[in-house]
């Protein structure tokens, strides 16, 4: 398998980029794929997973990875890190919410088209309110305005599960224990992820 680049990316912060990252990691890891993992946000939430991972005897990246993921900063600006420009796939994780979506879309459109073709938005944090689910809708109007960029089966928010994710773990997340809908909207965006990949 050729080397993959994932960006974890937007130009919104406190959407879920990090806790998306040790997710999808977590997801590669399980599907026995050989992972590096960069913490390219100043915050380093994400390193200090891997960190705490470490500490309890499991090691998240590996040396000879030919898949690397990076969960980048959520500040203005980011579009132009090396990573998104050279990403294979960059996913941007948002709230449906009017704010949010506004910066979120404003950066989509900010980029370049050669790296449009490349983001897949993933809505995070779903709750059942009109106002999410217009959100949603309106996310994917504009990408089939544009033509270009698509939209990912999206996570609700489960505070129990998801947060909890980076506090670290002895064990994989996908070989705990968990609730039937938690497996089935995580390895419906996974799989999703791994097919634009080239993955499955």
């Amino acid at each position: 398998m050729s080397n993959k680049l994932i960006a974890i990316s937007g130009d919104k912060g406190g959407v879920g980029k990090s806790s998306l990252t040790a997710l999808l990691s977590e997801w590669m890891l399980y599907r026995d794929r050989r992972i590096k993992v960069i913490d390219a946000d100043p915050n380093q939430t994400t390193q200090t997973w891997i960190d705490k991972c470490a500490e309890m005897g499991r090691e998240i990246s590996n040396s000879k990875a030919n898949i690397t993921i990076v969960d980048t900063a959520g500040t203005s600006g980011s579009s132009l890190i090396k990573y998104i420009r050279n990403a294979d796939l960059i996913i941007v994780p948002f709230k449906p919410h009017v704010a949010d979506l506004e910066v979120v879309i404003g950066w989509f459109l900010s980029i370049k088209a050669t790296l449009q073709e490349k983001v897949a938005f993933v809505p995070n944090m779903l709750s059942k309110t009109k106002e999410q689910a217009t959100g949603v809708e309106e996310a994917k109007k504009i990408v089939a305005e544009e033509d270009t960029g698509r939209i990912l089966p999206g996570l609700v928010e489960r505070k129990a599960v998801y947060p909890p994710l980076l506090n670290g773990s002895a064990v994989n997340f996908f070989k705990g224990k968990l609730d039937r809908n938690t497996r089935l909207e995580t390895e419906l965006l996974f799989t999703e992820i791994d097919k634009i990949l080239g993955l499955s």
